[in-house]
């Protein structure tokens, strides 16, 4: 029968299906750990033993030289293996790293020590024989138990890096859980406020329908709108490809390049910044203009302003047109006709009362608009990055419910408290 578990209970509920085997693992590292303590305060206490023996020796026999020597090796031999014990320390062998570390320290400390002993073994002998067999015999099972202790990590290093990987898998399926839910509120929250920006849309349009449908406020929308128009036949009957070369003249009237009049350089400036505005302020006849394109043809004409010659034709045509056939008076005079009725009708507190709570509505529709946009992104992106994060967690799941079952050999479902 299926087992299912929630990710918080995952760790315990593997502890107790492993609890035989984890048993067994406890007793064989605390049992080699054990013995590789005492063994190690054995080889400790004989090197200490035979350091003092050799300290005797080296003062009581100085006068048999072979027996002083020997008794010097031995000294240093000791003094070597006691800095070799002095300078280790076994690490806890509760995790897979610690019974690595462990195993491979007691086999560095065994293998350490018989290398010292080998060294020093030529010097010694053929003296302290009983001693250095006891002192051997301790070195070579600290060896042993250096292989035991591997051979104890090998069976069940597997088992607890198994354990830790669940200990932190099930840490991280619900960090991921938690994750995936502050993506949800968050969702939440975007969602309730579209659902409020888009009551306050249906009442901004509706405002806006209202103060439309004023009969002053319909006549400025269409005077408006009809200079919109007119805005548009200036630039593409009076502006087109003049805009580039008049640039030009401006900067070489700056540079000192082209000498402009002050009240014509002044001009140029403000049809190069609002040309329709600057245009319908103008008397009849747009004069300022006339005087600009003329100031200009004299320098295409004069070699100052040098054009290419399919660009240049054009240019002098268009100026022609401007300055000889009048092409812009028609929308001259009904711009500026247009310009006089609607500040009559801005002259009527009521119409511009009207005008202003236009705009703001407008400005508010634009504004939530935005808004309605920057929310509909949100949410989309959100929704994406949710449907990744489930997917992720669920595939994460998936795994952890495999390792599980190839650990304790029993089928196993993990409950995921967000779906």
């Amino acid at each position: 029968m299926e087992d299912t578990v929630e990710p918080k209970d995952l760790e315990s509920w593997l502890k107790h299906a492993l609890r035989n085997q984890i048993n067994a693992a406890e007793k064989s590292i605390q049992k080699v750990k054990g013995d590789v303590e005492a063994q190690i305060a054995s080889l400790n206490e004989i090197t200490a033993d035979l350091l003092t023996k050799s300290d005797r020796d080296c003062t009581e026999k100085r006068n048999d030289k072979a027996v002083y020597k020997s008794a010097r090796a031995v000294n240093r031999m000791c003094q070597e293996l006691q800095n070799l014990s002095s300078g280790f320390s076994l690490p806890e062998p509760q995790s897979h790293e610690g019974l690595k570390q462990f195993s491979d320290g007691v086999a560095k400390h065994g293998a350490d020590a018989a290398k010292t002993r080998d060294r020093w073994i030529a010097q010694i002998r053929p003296y302290y024989i009983l001693d250095m067999m006891s002192l051997s015999a301790s070195i070579e099972k600290l060896r042993r138990l250096g292989d035991q202790a591997w051979e104890v990590f090998s069976k069940e290093g597997g088992l607890l890096r198994g354990i830790e990987e669940i200990h932190d898998r099930a840490q991280k399926m619900q960090d991921h859980e938690q994750s995936l839910r502050r993506q949800r509120e968050e969702h939440s929250q975007i969602l309730a406020e579209l659902d409020k920006v888009e009551p306050q849309i249906n009442e901004t349009q509706d405002a806006i329908e209202s103060l439309a449908i004023d009969p002053k406020l319909a006549e400025l929308r269409k005077i408006e709108n009809r200079m919109s128009e007119l805005r548009g036949e200036l630039l593409a009957s009076g502006f087109r490809r003049l805009g580039r070369p008049l640039r030009r003249l401006e900067s070489m009237s700056s540079r000192g390049e082209y000498p402009m009049p002050p009240e014509v350089r002044e001009r140029l400036a403000e049809y190069l910044k609002k040309p329709f505005t600057t245009f319908i302020h103008e008397t009849e006849g747009y004069p300022s203009l006339r005087s600009v394109l003329r100031t200009m043809q004299d320098a295409v004409g004069n070699r100052k302003l040098v054009l290419k010659h399919r660009e240049e034709r054009k240019v002098l045509e268009r100026i022609h047109n401007v300055t000889e056939r009048n092409v812009l008076t028609g929308i001259h005079n009904e711009a500026t006709d247009l310009l006089a009725e609607r500040e009559r009708y801005l002259r009527d507190p009521t119409c511009v009362d009207l005008v202003k709570g236009y705009r703001l509505k407008t400005q508010q529709l634009k504004d939530l608009k935005s808004k309605r946009s920057g929310l509909v992104r949100q949410l989309d992106s959100h929704a994406e990055r949710i449907q990744t994060s489930r997917s992720a967690l669920s595939q994460f799941v998936r795994e952890t419910e495999l390792l599980s079952q190839k650990l304790t050999k029993r089928p196993i479902r993990i409950s995921q408290g967000i779906s």
